[in-house]
């Protein structure tokens, strides 16, 4: 008679079992768990290197117009080199281009304005907040990018290269006034408040190869509708008939109601006779304010 208990071949079979359901277990719930990992880390993004090179999205002209506002990169988290300058152009267009650029690759990164003077680690970026520009083109190479409206150079100063994916910070430049190096001024003056409050200084500098720029600096007006930016046949203008008699040319629509901006001046204008800066509403009329100009070029 035979024993199945003392059967070492169906004591065999029936440990034999157990192990291998739970070898299967483990096999096939670990696959999941592989899947998650791969969509958290994406390695192959991870590893991905993409270099730009876009040249300067507007005219040959356009592009020697001086930044408002320029920046060099310092390392974060990451080692990051090159520059970065805010432009802006009638119309309201603005635009940050990086040049000289250079930083790691890493997944889901972003170009971003934060609200601070500069940020040294992520917390920073965190807390002042920030603007999201757009998806960082490269990380490498020279790139533009269209300013969001919402931006406020008075409030966001600084530029950061941000890793939305872990939340790090891998480099910041932090904005600075652009300093016109090697520019000589022709002409300055201080705004005085006609019909609303305006506070700021109007330079005009002559600058390299010829061209002359307005720069309004520490600039601040009210808002309104359709506001101009004037050069007036007058030593000064406080009131709006004053700058219809003396007669002007308009340089360009105001850029902002706050904050250092840049204007080309016609190649044709006379310093010598148009020897005030007005911001003027354009829609009813209205003199904002007028920053007299001394010492005018007589030349060109």
């Amino acid at each position: 008679m035979r024993v199945l208990d003392n059967d070492p071949l169906s004591i065999h079979d029936m440990e034999a079992r157990p192990v291998n359901r739970k070898k299967k277990l483990l096999l096939f719930g670990g696959v999941p768990a592989a899947i998650v990992l791969w969509w958290l880390f994406r390695p192959e993004l991870i590893f991905l290197n993409e270099t730009v090179n876009e040249a300067f999205p507007l005219s040959s002209a356009m592009a020697s117009h001086p930044p408002s506002f320029a920046g060099d990169f310092h390392d974060g988290a990451h080692k990051t080199v090159g520059r970065a300058e805010i432009h802006e152009f009638e119309g309201g267009k603005r635009v940050l281009r990086l040049s000289g650029f250079e930083t790691s690759n890493g997944p889901d990164v972003r170009v971003l304005l934060v609200a601070a003077g500069d940020v040294t680690d992520s917390d920073g970026v965190k807390k002042a907040g920030f603007v999201e520009v757009a998806k960082l083109k490269g990380n490498v190479g020279d790139q533009n990018y269209d300013i969001p409206a919402e931006a406020d150079f008075s409030k966001h100063r600084a530029v950061t290269i941000w890793c939305n994916r872990f939340g790090v910070n891998f480099g910041t430049a932090p904005l600075r006034p652009y300093s016109m190096a090697g520019a000589s001024a022709l002409a300055s003056g201080t705004f005085h408040s006609v019909a609303h409050e305006t506070t700021g200084d109007a330079t005009i500098y002559r600058v390299e190869g010829g061209k002359r720029v307005l720069r309004l600096t520490n600039f601040k007006t009210s808002n309104g509708p359709d506001v101009r930016v004037f050069l007036v046949a007058a030593g000064d203008a406080s009131d709006a008939d004053t700058v219809k008699k003396a007669g002007y040319v308009e340089v360009g629509k105001l850029k902002g109601n706050v904050g250092d901006q840049n204007y080309d001046i016609p190649a044709d204008v006379d310093l010598a006779k148009y020897r005030a800066v007005t911001i003027w509403c354009n829609r009813f009329g209205v003199n904002f304010a007028t920053a007299p100009l001394a010492r005018p070029s007589t030349g060109s």
